[in-house]
Order: structure tokens, then sequence, then C-alpha cells
């Protein structure tokens, strides 16, 4: 026995002097990548084990690591937990972690859930939501202009209030909707108020564009899928308080002018014989030199915005609470903008296996609009380019001249006055909420139900006062009230597992129900005496009343299926049957589907060895999915009320056929292919090329039908058109550095598009009004105009082309040909740089487009050459003017007015320098001594700072085909103090 124990004493000594020979020493520093700062307390745990360390104040940390090859495990509060290899000949190991705010960047949010970056086969974009946290604008989609490959982002207005127009990938419609969808936390949302929507409130957007991407979405992805996400509290982060204040001032962005001032007005009165010279008092009137866009625009319109978040999580809650205040001055006279906004977003863990939560947002907006758009004589935007400049609009004590008083000396009324007293203002509640419960009855299922509810209440209110002289004692006030809103309910069953470690499967299963309302009516009652007393009771009559209702259904089944092989190959199919209320019984269901496969090239065994090439994946996908975005009950033969008819001098109401019908209306379908290539470089280059086709046939148009029917139009499915492109995208961290980083990013994007099919066997049909043809085998937006010869030197005729290219002096509507420009761009994109030292950051972005055109309708009015000629004009047609014979002159003599030909059509491409981001954060380890403050930020920013374009109106940046009298972009200069508790 004693011989035993000393053979068993032996042997463990051997053990451990053999375990302690195969121990070796791993030491390093640990940053965080955000700013290069030491972490203090990482723990760097020895997996399997208890053996472990945490870094000290500067970051380092040496370990004693047992045994042979090992993997190391560090983790952080808040940072994301990282598993690294060593073996003896590692010596040193330094790591970069990443913090919480580029999370983000390692999940992408996809339909119906979110998935690790690099693992998806679909066509994705991110932006992240520090691209809209402090951007000084109402709205974050004035931040995502430029931002992501393949999606291109207008503004039709300036005015504070107003939504941008979107586009993915082309236009895949003529008369139906093309606009993508918008889903926020799940549910589907308008796209016409994100105006209420806080920017700071949101974590992530990403743009789907592909059909694997889009086509579990079905009946509404057609045109592509933009997903808002909002924040939540970051897990292990304890209870925290950021409060945010900025202010800054407005001004315009562009504002080309070039219309006559006093001197040059009054030489050209004289030329064409307004004035005698020696007849009348110039030097009187010279006094007078009036710039009417500085008396309607101002250039120090202030805005300021005020916020409040708390957030925080654990392993049973989660929540994130804010709250803000935003005023903005408008540029233009008479229009302002105020929202009061809240969100709570929590959740709560009741039990392993069931949690419950919510995403909340109430919002309340207060606007003063001015009136843009249409021409008058009245409203201050479209005036400001008819008033002459010797007509001054103030008194001499500074208030509104007056036709009151006779100190207006202009013709009709002063605009500024005329808004003083006829102002148009609206309020609008804003709800955007959901509710939803999620069960795990075993690992790997979750079943979840989420109900949500997009509500609008509006209210409008047009007036204008008796005292007004020209309304002669009697006033007027028009009120309006529309609401609107979207139900969606949506179950889902998900089911993840593997098998035998190597086959990875998620299935998912689900049903969705929608339903929205809208409904509308408006008055207005006039004879009202006192301006103290301008309500409806006070009227003495009521005109022009209207109410509408209007709604649809939508019932949904889908299902979607993932499988990876050892995380190298993906395939990824989806199923959608949708329902909607919008077509006729014959063809009221439609099926939708998708495949997508991707490579990750890069998990090859012969491709690990190239640490140079840090990313290599390949994916492709085909699919479908559908467009329903026509008027709710046009597939029905309906009357409706409204008509009126004369009798014996009187008008009555009447009830008149209003849609023919078409009970065969079915689904506007797309197909799209899309293959993608990524590519990464040294760990700094990331490339992504993704080149696609899209199909649209059975397009949904309100076509003509015969006079005799009783109708103009019916809604029919004709046609087919075909998008197909490249997306191009590049990420490089030029320096990457302890204490400095550079970094630079672009995208470009290229759509060409293609109408291979009309209605009816047609070839070509001309949209009336609009100076477009659709023609098959040109693309969609191609101008149809006639083409401009120039002006004869020899009698100052206006030439032009005729169809055939001969020269005329004669113009004729049966000369106008497609001219190979469109009001939609095939380029655009947008690139960025970042430079951040220590604490200091300063980032720019620009977005651009290129061979944009559109038709400038002020210059119809500004260069009318003889029509118009009580109103200012153009300087072109004092210094370009024919005047004599031998004269080389853009502009005939006077008298030949101006027409709708190719003169008026102009480039509106443009560069923008969207926005300047200037920031610094003070030291944390200085932060700590307060014992209360944790981080500090002071910030300036610059929106639309300059913007270069040949565009000769107030501003290139339109979503129509036709500019006129616009509410140009405005330029913003800020400064900002951001502190957390």
């Amino acid at each position: 026995m004693k011989r035993f124990s000393l053979w068993l004493v032996l042997f463990v000594l051997l053990g451990v002097q053999s375990a302690l020979a195969q121990s070796y020493t791993i030491k390093g520093n640990v940053v965080s990548k955000s700013n290069n700062e030491p972490l203090i307390g990482v723990s760097i745990l020895q997996k399997g084990t208890t053996n472990g360390v945490v870094t000290d104040i500067d970051g380092n940390y040496v370990l004693q690591v047992q045994g042979g090859e090992a993997t190391l495990v560090f983790s952080y509060i808040g940072m994301q937990t990282q598993e690294l290899k060593v073996n003896s000949r590692t010596g040193v190991l330094n790591v970069v972690m990443q913090d919480d705010t580029q999370l983000v960047d390692e999940v992408v949010v996809v339909a119906y859930g979110v998935r690790k970056k690099g693992t998806i086969a679909g066509s994705v974009s991110t932006v992240k939501g520090d691209k809209f946290e402090s951007v000084p604008a109402a709205s974050f989609d004035q931040a995502l202009q430029g931002q992501a490959s393949g999606l291109q982002v207008m503004s039709n207005s300036g005015e504070p209030s107003a939504a941008a127009s979107f586009q993915i990938r082309g236009v895949n419609s003529i008369n139906a909707g093309v606009s993508p969808l918008f889903i926020l936390d799940g549910i589907a949302v308008s796209a016409d108020d994100f105006s209420a929507l806080n920017p700071s409130d949101i974590e992530s957007v990403s743009v789907l564009k592909d059909a694997s991407s889009t086509s579990i979405y079905g009946a509404r992805a057609a045109n592509g899928v933009v997903v808002i996400t909002t924040k939540r509290g970051k897990m292990g982060e304890k209870g925290h308080i950021t409060a945010r204040a900025q202010y800054g001032v407005s001004k315009l962005a562009y504002g080309k002018w070039n219309q006559m001032n006093t001197s040059e007005r009054l030489d050209y009165e004289e030329e064409i014989g307004l004035r005698v010279p020696g007849t009348y008092d110039r030097e009187l009137l010279e006094r007078t030199n009036i710039d009417w866009r500085d008396a309607v625009y101002n250039d120090n319109a202030p805005f300021s915005n005020v916020e409040l978040q708390f957030s925080g999580a654990s392993d049973r809650y989660n929540y994130y609470v804010s709250g803000g205040v935003y005023n903005q001055e408008g540029i233009a006279l008479g229009s302002d903008f105020t929202r009061y906004s809240f969100r709570a977003n929590l959740e709560a863990k009741l039990n392993s296996w069931f949690k419950i939560g919510t995403n909340s947002a109430v919002s309340y907006e207060d606007i003063s609009e001015a009136t843009s758009g249409e021409y008058t004589t009245v409203t201050p935007i479209s005036a400001a380019r008819f008033m002459l400049p010797y007509w001054n609009p103030y008194k001499a004590d500074g208030s509104y001249a007056s036709v009151s008083d006779d100190t207006w000396l202009g013709t009709n009324v002063n605009p500024l006055e005329w808004q003083a007293n006829n102002p148009t203002n609206s309020n609008k509640w804003k709800v955007m909420a959901n509710l939803y419960g999620e069960l795990r009855p075993i690992e790997g299922l979750v079943i979840k139900s989420i109900g949500g509810i997009d509500f609008l209440d509006r209210r409008g209110d047009v007036s204008s006062n008796p005292s007004y002289l020209p309304n002669m004692g009697e006033g007027y006030l028009g009120r309006s009230f529309s609401r609107y809103y979207n139900l969606t309910w949506t179950n889902t069953i998900n089911y993840v597992f593997d098998y035998k470690d190597d086959h990875h499967f998620n299935v998912l299963l689900g049903q969705e129900a929608v339903n929205n309302q809208s409904e509308a009516f408006s008055i207005i009652t006039r004879g009202q005496s006192s301006d103290k007393l301008l309500n409806m009771a006070s009227a003495t009559r009521a005109e022009s009343p209207s109410d509408s209702f209007s709604g649809s259904t939508y019932l949904s089944f889908f299902a979607r299926g993932e499988y990876n092989y050892q995380g190298k190959y993906y395939a990824d199919f989806s199923v959608r049957r949708d329902g909607s209320s919008r077509f006729g019984k014959n063809s009221r269901w439609a099926n939708f589907w998708s495949v997508g496969l991707m490579w990750d090239a890069k998990r090859e065994a012969f491709l690990e060895d190239y640490e140079w090439l840090t990313n290599a994946q390949l994916s492709a996908s085909v699919g479908t999915s559908g467009n329903s975005s026509i008027p709710p009950y046009d597939h029905l033969a309906l009357f409706a009320g409204g008509p009126t008819y004369g009798l014996e001098g009187s008008v009555l109401p009447g009830i008149a056929p209003y849609s023919r019908g078409n009970e065969d209306l079915t689904w506007e379908k797309l197909l799209t292919t899309n293959i993608a290539l990524k590519l990464g470089f040294f760990d700094r280059i990331n490339v992504v090329a993704e080149f696609y086709h899209k199909k649209t046939t059975d397009m949904l148009m309100a076509v003509p039908v015969t006079l005799t029917s009783g109708y103009v139009e019916q809604w029919d499915n004709i046609g087919a058109m075909v998008n197909k492109g490249v997306d191009l995208s590049f990420d490089i961290d030029i320096l990457r550095m302890r204490d400095f980083r550079w970094n630079v990013g672009a995208n470009i994007s290229y759509n060409h598009n293609e109408i291979t099919e009309l209605y009816g066997g047609r070839d070509v049909y001309e949209l009336a009004n609009t100076n477009l043809l659709l023609k098959k085998g040109h693309s969609y937006g191609e101008f149809y105009v006639n083409r401009f010869a120039g002006v004869n030197p020899v009698n100052g005729d206006a030439l032009w082309y005729d169809k055939d290219g001969n020269i005329t002096n004669v113009y004729s509507e049966n000369d106008k040909v497609l001219v190979g420009k469109n009001s939609i761009a095939p380029w655009q994109g947008g690139f960025s740089t970042m430079f951040s030292w220590k604490g200091l950051s300063v980032s720019a972005q620009f977005s651009w487009v290129k061979d944009r055109w559109v038709m400038n309708n002020d210059r119809y009015f500004d260069e009318s050459n003889g029509m118009f000629i009580n109103q200012n004009q153009s300087k072109k047609l004092l210094y370009d003017r024919w005047k004599k014979p031998g004269d080389i002159a853009s502009v005939p003599r006077h008298g030949v007015v101006m027409e709708f030909d190719d003169r008026l059509l102009e480039d509106a491409s443009f560069l923008r320098l969207k926005n300047l981001n200037i920031s610094y954060s003070f030291d944390k380890k200085l932060l700590q001594k307060t014992r209360i403050i944790e981080n500090l930020r002071v910030f300036a920013q610059a929106q639309n700072l300059f913007t270069f374009t040949k565009f000769q109106g107030m501003d290139p940046e339109s979503t129509g085909n036709m500019y006129q009298a616009q509410y140009p972009m405005s330029r913003q200069f800020s400064i900002g103090l951001e502190v957390g508790f």
C-alpha cells in the first residue's frame, strides 16, 4: 500500500510539472474602437476555466495561460464579447473592442427580424443612427440623402415640415405608387409625416433593395422597403440620461436670382416704350431699389431643438424614453414649424420564456405654411418674381405698405401685407405605436404577436381678415379636418436549430392583417365682420363643402427558410400570398416568392492564409413582389356625389358616374434579379458591387376610354417596364492609429429605365400637359418638346427645328420630339470623409445627382418678352435680347413671346455639401472627477452648406419634371451641447 501511494504521488508531481511546462504568458493592451481610449476592467478569461484577469488603468493585462492552444474571452459591459485563439507563440495580443454604437454595424435589420452582418444573401444598405442625431432638420429624411447606394432622396420643398420623396433603384411604375414601403419597429407607416418622428430616436435605417430582402413583404414591396429601427436601452447599461440642446439659424441654400434692379428695369421700360425718357422723375424712382428675394426670404431664421433621453437595460428589462421640443422658423415669409415629441420603448422579461414590450411615440405639430407651387401676384413666394424693384413693401416706420392708406404704390396688393392678413395654419397629432408579446416555449422557438397603429389627426385653417381693405369688410374662414389610421397585426413563429453542428436552419411562418382608413371634410364660411371674431359661428353663409372616406385591407400569409453550411454557403427562400381589397373579386389574391444564395469564400481553406483579404462574398437572388398603390375603390363601378348642374339660373348638387370599374384588375408585378460581390482588404477597405435587373409587368395605369362610355379613363393592367443598373459603395480607413482615424466612404448608383410595352399594342402615348411622352424603347420621364434653334440675327425671329430637323420660324406642337433628356436622374450618390483625433471629430457628407433635367416654368414668366411686361423680368431681356440686325442674341426681339420649348429645359444636376459636423468630446477620465457627468460633447453643424449646379432657379432639388414657384431649400448653421449622466 505504501508503495502504491508513493507511485501515486510521483505521477501527480510529474503531471503538475508537465502542466507548468506547458503554461505560457500572454500580454497586451485593450482599447475602444470608437475613440482608441484604453479600457479599464475588461475581463479576460481562458475559456473553459476560471483562469482570468482584468485590465489595469492603462488597459494593459498579463495572463498566464495553462496548457497548449487556448481561447481567450474578452468581455466588458456594453461591449461586444470577443473570443480569440492563442498559443505559446502568440506573446502579445492587443485587442480593439467594439462599443454599443458600433453594434449596429454588426447586426443588420431585415424583414421580420435581424441578422448578423455578412450572413445574408439579400441586398441591404444600413445607415447608423448617429448620421441623424443632431442634424439640424425636422425630419430624418433630410439627413438620409446620399447615404445609401441605390436610394434617391429628394425634397420638393424647403418648408420645414415637408416630406422628402424616396426612390429605390429607379421608377418601377407609371401611375401606381413609386414610393417604398416604410416599416417602423415592425409596423407599416406613412411616409408623408416623417416630421413627426424625432431623428435622434432612430437607431438605424435599413434599405432593402432586392427580391431576397423584400419579397416576404409581397404586395407592398415592389418599390423596395425602408426599415426604421428606434433606439432601445443597451444590455448591461446602467441607467443613463442624455440631455441635448441645439440652436441655429437658416437662410437660402442657393437662391439663384436674375431679376432686374431698378436702374435696369427703367432702362428696359424705356427701350420697349413703356416710359419716355424725360417725362418722369427717374432719379426719384431709383431711390427705391428692392430685391424682393430679400423681402420674402429670411436670411437669419432661427431654430432650436431641446431633447432629453433616458435609457438602460438588464437581463429582465429594457427601456428608452425620450422627449423633445423642436422649433423652426421657415426662411419664407409666413412659414413656421413646432414639434413636441415623446417616445417610450419598453420591454420586460416576465420570466425565462415570455416577454412583452412596446415601441410608442406621440407627437404634436403646429404648422404655418407659405403657399408655393402656384403662380399668383399675392402669395409672396410667387409674387417675389413679379414685383417691380421700385415698389417698396415697407413704410418709413418699417411696417407694411398698405392699399388702405395708399402707401402701397404697386399694382394689385402688397404680397407681404396679404400674407399677414391671410394666414394658413394647421396642427396635427401623430401616434406610431406597437405592442408585442414574445413566447419561447423551447430552445430556438420564438412565437411573436405584434399589433400596431399609425394614426394621424390633422386640422387646418385658412382665413382672411375682414379689416383687410380688399375684403371690403367681409372676411372668410375655411376649416378642414382629416384623419388617417393604419392598423397592423402580425403573428410569426420562428424556429432556429442546428443539425450536426455544420448545418444551421432558420424557419419563419407568419400571418399579417392590415386595415387602413381615412376620412376628411372641409368647408369655407364667409361674411365675418371682425378680426377678433373670425370663427364659423359669426359667418353669414357657407360654401364649398366637401367630404371623403376611403379604406382598404390586406390579408397575408408568408414563410421564409434560411440555411447555411459551416458559415460558408447560405441559401434563403421566401413565399407570400397576399389578398387586397383594392382589386376585383376575380384577381384579388397573388403569390410572391424569392430565392437567394450567398457564398462566403473567405471562409474557404484556400483563402484563409491570405490575411490581406479580409472579406470575399458572392451572392445572387431572384424573386417577385407586387404593387397595389391605386385608389381604393376604382375596381368597382361607382356613382359619386359632388357634381353640380344648372337649372333655370340655379346651381343644384347632383350625382354622376364616378368610376367605370374593372373586376379583372390585378396586381402590378415585379421580377427582380440581383448579383452582389463584397470584398474587404487589409481590414481597412470594403467594396460592394451590385448588379440588378427589374422587370415590371401588368403595370397599373389609368388609361383613356371612349367618351361615349360616359367616362374619361379607367384603371387597367397594361404594359411593361425594365430597370437595370449597378450600385457601388466603398468604405476606406485611410489612417487608423491609436488616437487618430481618417475614414472615407462613397456610393455611386446608375439606373437605366426602358418602357418595353404599352397598352392596346401602342408604341407611343403622350401624357397630356406634362411635356412627357411614353414610347417603347425609351425611358419613362423623357421630355417631349419643341427644339429651339436660336435667334435669327437678321430680323430677331425665334427659330425652331421641326420634327425632321429643318429650321423654321413657325412654332408648332406637331414638331415636338423626344430630346433624350430625362426628369429622373440615372446617376446619383454621395461621399463622405471623417477625421477623429482623441476627442475631436470632423465629418463632411456630400450628395449628388447627375443628368437630371426639369422644365423651369419660372423662366416662362421671367423671359416672356412682352407677354408679362408689367411684371419684373429677367436681366436677359435687357442684355441678351435682339435689338438690331446683326445682333447675336439668345432672346428674340421684343414681342416674340416665350414658348414652352427646350429653352426652358435645364440641367438640374447638383453637388451639395449636405452636412458638415465638427464636435469635441471631453476626456472621460476628466469627467469622472465630477461623479455625475459621464460624457460631454460640444458640436457645430452646417446643413446644405454649398450647392454646385448649372440650374438657373432658386434651388435645383425637386421631385417633379416641372419647377414652378417652389419653396427653396434652406442652409442651416447650428451649435449644440450634449451631456450624459
